[in-house]
């Protein structure tokens, strides 16, 4: 049992650390709430390069530019913030760091950062990092690779302070609200753009966008309702299903603990789950990569008259693993979110924490309007009506139809893990059919890719070949025209160093039956069988 314990604690660690996923200037008054387009956004001169220090004088509508300072190389030390994952900044080169606010309304305060590589760094391109959670605050070591390879890159805390699982500051704050849904990032997007074209004297050639979580949704965002922001978007697990989503958090947290399962006993259950269905691709190595094929029933560990309970499921605890298997399902059959995947099992508690409690702190905030509100009490049927009526789609980023921003040419890089808990990969496949149900295939077939990531948990870390450059493979796409259809990735930490492909969708990741099985070359996508 210590462990299984042990297990879980490594495990939660891990997802709750991929949820939180990169002096003086003339402003106008604060403008109404629609949001801006490029043409209101000023820059008093592109004919000539200016220096990190003549940031400051920028004049741009509504936007304060608090700093304008040159860091050398390796120097850069983040300011404290308990949500940041460690990151390491030694080895970033020389860079203009830029720091600011943007108000388009009188409640907006859009904090952002630019990262302006040197001149002779500069590959001409620009990128936005996205946020986690409900945002809130800057999260530097999204931005330090982008800086490396050569990216003017920024990134906004959407317009509040707070904590990824906290939506206190929402409350009554329709503004506010906002911005996090999508002004912040847009606003950011033509704001950046312009900042980058004042300091090297000419616009940027190409802007990507990269995010994961609430940044995978971002990107969605952007390709949605301002298809000429960007040239190519990765939107990594995005949180685009919104309401149901938020409800699968309540739903987790209500089945875990004293009355439903025990948060000690999901590395067992993930064991059994993996232990039934990781042979279906030819290989066990405690990855299940074709979970197509895995139809594993949580009552195979129900508890016999003679067991000991903690080695198995009680009846009850076995009614609660199918309930985060099924996903939200309604009154009438209808699923509107899907299950976590098997071998995600362990993802599940970070739901239950206090500090990621982020349905719970949504409807209390935003739709409800009632702080004192029990997620106990939730009604599945009627609390999603109610969200629903609420966001009115500005959150939600589920529109299947891309059609304007394939037509600019755009690129959309989509991936998921298949054993993320906290954000099923279903979801993400069911996004993906659905644009190919409403645009059909022909039509986005050399321009949106949905890949999955066997084994690896949300944005990240799990048991499979989760460090994987989706920065180069979308570079290569954007400037090649050739689609990605398979990638390598390797598992962090592994000796010796474990490679897998990972493939494009429908395909899984099949073994050879003979290779190395720690080299990627032993492996092939194929379709399941």
């Amino acid at each position: 049992m210590q462990n299984r314990l042990r297990e879980f604690t490594s495990h939660l660690a891990l997802a709750t650390s991929c949820v939180f996923v990169l002096a003086s200037c003339s402003s106008s008054e604060p403008q109404s709430s629609a949001p801006s387009t490029p043409a209101e956004t000023s820059v008093s001169s592109t004919s000539a390069s200016a220096t990190c220090a003549d940031i400051s004088g920028l004049s741009l509508d509504y936007t304060e530019i608090s700093m304008a300072e040159t860091v050398a190389p390796g120097a850069f030390s983040p300011p404290p913030n308990p949500m940041a994952r460690p990151a390491d900044y030694s080895g970033m080169p020389e860079f203009c760091r830029v720091a600011g606010s943007i108000k388009p309304t009188e409640s907006s305060d859009i904090r952002f950062e630019a990262w302006l590589p040197t001149e002779s760094n500069w590959n001409g391109k620009f990128m936005q990092v996205g946020n986690g959670g409900a945002a809130g605050s800057l999260m530097y070591g999204s931005m330090a690779e982008p800086l490396s390879r050569g990216y003017a890159v920024v990134h906004t805390d959407t317009g509040h302070k707070g904590t990824a699982g906290d939506f206190s500051w929402a409350f009554d704050a329709p503004e506010k609200l906002i911005d996090y849904q999508y002004r912040a990032v847009h606003e950011l997007t033509v704001k950046g753009k312009a900042i980058t074209e004042a300091r090297y004297g000419e616009a940027p050639e190409k802007a990507y966008w990269f995010g994961c979580s609430t940044g995978g949704r971002q990107g969605l965002k952007e390709a949605q309702r301002f298809p000429e922001d960007y040239d190519a978007i990765i939107a990594g697990a995005p949180a685009n299903n919104w309401g149901p989503l938020q409800l699968y958090s309540i739903l987790a947290l209500n089945s875990l603990g004293e009355n439903g399962l025990p948060i000690s006993k999901l590395p067992m259950l993930k064991a059994a789950s993996v232990g039934q269905c990781d042979a279906n691709d030819g290989l066990e190595d405690g990855i299940i990569s074709a979970p197509q094929t895995c139809n594993f029933r949580p009552e195979a560990l129900t508890c016999q008259p003679d067991d000991d309970v903690s080695s198995c499921l009680t009846e009850q605890e076995v009614s609660a693993a199918e309930r985060l298997y099924a996903g939200i399902v309604l009154n009438d059959g209808t699923t509107v979110f899907p299950g976590s995947g098997f071998g995600s099992e362990t993802d599940w508690g970070v739901y239950a924490t206090p500090f990621f409690r982020i349905g719970t702190s949504y409807m209390q905030n935003v739709v409800l309007k009632d702080k004192d509100w029990d997620p106990s009490t939730l009604d599945m049927d009627a609390d999603l009506k109610r969200a629903w009526a609420v966001d009115q789609g500005e959150m939600t980023a589920m529109e299947p139809d891309l059609t304007d921003f394939i037509g600019n040419g755009g690129k959309l890089l989509m991936y998921h893990g298949t054993t993320d808990g906290i954000i099923a990969y279903g979801n993400t496949r069911n996004y993906y059919e659905s644009i190919i149900e409403t645009m059909g295939q022909d039509a986005i077939e050399d321009s949106v890719q949905f890949i999955t990531v066997p084994g690896m948990g949300h944005c990240g870390g799990g048991d499979g070949a989760s460090q994987i450059d989706w920065i180069s493979a979308l570079e290569s796409w954007d400037e090649t025209g050739a689609k990605p259809v398979k990638l390598t990735g390797t598992k962090p930490g592994s000796d010796p160093v474990m490679s897998r492909p990972v493939c494009a969708y429908p395909q899984s990741v099949i073994y050879d039956g003979e290779g190395d099985p720690s080299s990627a070359d032993s492996f092939a996508c194929k379709d399941p069988s």
